[in-house]
């Protein structure tokens, strides 16, 4: 299995973030070879069919390859969303002329939408999107997202599945973040069996799951390092095993926010912020995320699934 890193942390930093060769250049040296590509609005608009060459040109030339893209979150049922039709229309011909054969698009919500609700609307927006896969033969990847607590319903390995039978069309299939399984408590090895071949793409990264406050504060969506810190508790010995034991058959996808700019109250002296800081330099960037790569190679390595890069 290769390592995969999605590449959407280097926009945080505005001296690489509209410069492709420079982003690219910085993955490769942490190791990586294989991508998620991180298919922004910038890359949409004008000419992005150019746009979407130069990618594929800038891959070759290093050597590289991107397994999956992830599309802009559009919430096709808010009034302010505008041509999302459009958008991820052009996101399907982008990945197609850059040589990424699919793309994760997330389901939208509408507040206070039941779950019945949820899924027959939802099914029905990725059903608008038939044409446009079947004319680029790109892959739409369906990804788990929500909480208990909001309007989204694709909590669990069954849902996705149950969304996948709704739009009955075999260029839709899921990906799993694990970070957003692990805020829903998830028994990681049955929700990969519960995919099957039906499991695409991964969203790998870590967190602290949910607690109730009288137990530990609330936890968010960290996107951490896999042994990042002892109270992260995704299960990857669950997860390794699970792919295995399914044929997985996509690559080991990071998706991890390790050494961006922090988010923190401000701090006020002499009436200005200070934000020395901030943000991390990229040397350390680069230094944190070949860590990561090495990481990600020792996970697989220890399951007997490490392919050479």
């Amino acid at each position: 299995m290769k390592l995969s890193f999605a590449d959407f942390p280097l926009d945080y930093f505005p001296e690489v973030a509209e410069n492709l060769p420079e982003r690219l250049r910085l993955i490769r040296e942490c190791g990586f070879r294989c991508i998620d590509f991180n298919v922004t609005m910038r890359f949409l608009g004008g000419d992005y069919a150019q746009k979407a060459a130069e990618l594929g040109r800038e891959l070759r030339s290093l050597g590289m390859s991107a397994g999956q893209a992830h599309a802009p979150i559009v919430n096709p049922f808010d009034e302010k969303s505008g041509d999302y039709m459009g958008v991820y229309t052009r996101v399907l011909e982008f990945c197609a002329l850059a040589g990424i054969p699919q793309v994760v698009i997330h389901a939208g919500a509408q507040k206070g939408n039941t779950r019945e609700e949820y899924f027959e609307t939802n099914a029905a927006f990725y059903r608008s999107l038939i044409p446009a896969a079947e004319k680029t033969g790109v892959r739409v990847l369906v990804e788990n997202i929500g909480h208990a607590a909001d309007d989204n319903y694709l909590l669990f390995g069954e849902d996705i599945c149950e969304m996948l039978r709704r739009i009955d069309h075999p260029l839709f299939a899921a990906c799993w973040d694990t970070g957003h399984g692990n805020l829903n408590r998830q028994d990681l090895y049955k929700t990969v069996l519960a995919l099957g071949k039906d499991l695409a793409a991964l969203h790998v990264h870590d967190n602290c799951a949910y607690f109730e406050p009288s137990h530990r504060h609330h936890r968010i969506d960290m996107h951490t390092t896999p042994f990042a810190t002892q109270y992260a508790s995704v299960n990857y010995d669950a997860l390794l095993q699970g792919l295995i034991d399914i044929g997985y058959k996509g690559t080991f996808n990071f998706e991890v926010l390790t050494m961006t700019r922090a988010i923190r109250p401000d701090f006020v002296r002499g009436g200005e912020i200070v934000r020395t800081l901030e943000q991390p330099p990229l040397s350390l960037w680069v230094k944190a995320n070949s860590l990561l790569f090495e990481t990600g190679k020792y996970m697989l390595d220890a399951y007997g699934l490490w392919e050479e890069q």
